[in-house]
């Protein structure tokens, strides 16, 4: 990368932005919706998060390191669309109001919290940081779709079953039909 590239790169808003997620920081929250500069940024996160879970899962197979991003990236976009769809379409509230990038945002920096699978590998130290990271995650989704589709708690989180399950049941489906087995852990 060229040198004016990476000076025009800041990467503290990142490192501020994903702390201010993991500390439930509303505020934050409410930055990276309406900031459309940030899809970037949630990419990256959703990247780094997705290489430290393969780092943390190298010891169930070796190319864990370059399949845990792909399909991190892959089940962030397909998680954020199902997400936008069941809160917009099926279970909107009188004052949802938001679009695909937002989203997307707020999904993509809800990750964050999977960089504690990077010590996957080491015995029982690996299984509560992932116990951790997935409740953290549930929280931190739950709150990113409060604040993306402008819901309350329930409804973030009937929303984000709901989603959950219609992605399921379409990633079984296209399993069905190609005849593998996805597994698209976001």
């Amino acid at each position: 990368m060229s040198q004016s590239v990476m000076s025009s790169m800041n990467y503290q808003p990142i490192v501020d932005r994903a702390i201010g997620v993991l500390s439930l920081k509303d505020p934050v929250y409410e930055e990276i919706e309406h900031d459309q500069n940030a899809t970037t940024q949630a990419a990256i996160v959703v990247v780094v998060a997705g290489l430290a879970a393969g780092i943390g899962s190298i010891n169930d197979h070796w190319y864990s390191i370059l399949v845990s991003p792909v399909g991190a990236l892959i089940a962030w976009a397909v998680g954020s669309y199902f997400i936008y769809m069941v809160g917009t379409r099926l279970l909107p509230s009188t004052t949802t109001e938001a679009d695909l990038g937002q989203v997307l945002r707020l999904i993509g920096f809800a990750s964050v919290a999977n960089v504690l699978n990077i010590l996957g590998f080491v015995p029982v130290l690996g299984t509560l940081l992932g116990i951790v990271a997935a409740v953290l995650g549930i929280i931190i989704t739950v709150k990113a779709v409060m604040h993306a589709l402008e819901m309350s708690v329930g409804r973030a989180i009937v929303t984000a079953i709901v989603a959950g399950i219609v992605e399921g049941i379409v990633l079984l489906i296209i399993g069905a039909i190609f005849g593998v087995g996805l597994w698209l852990g976001a």
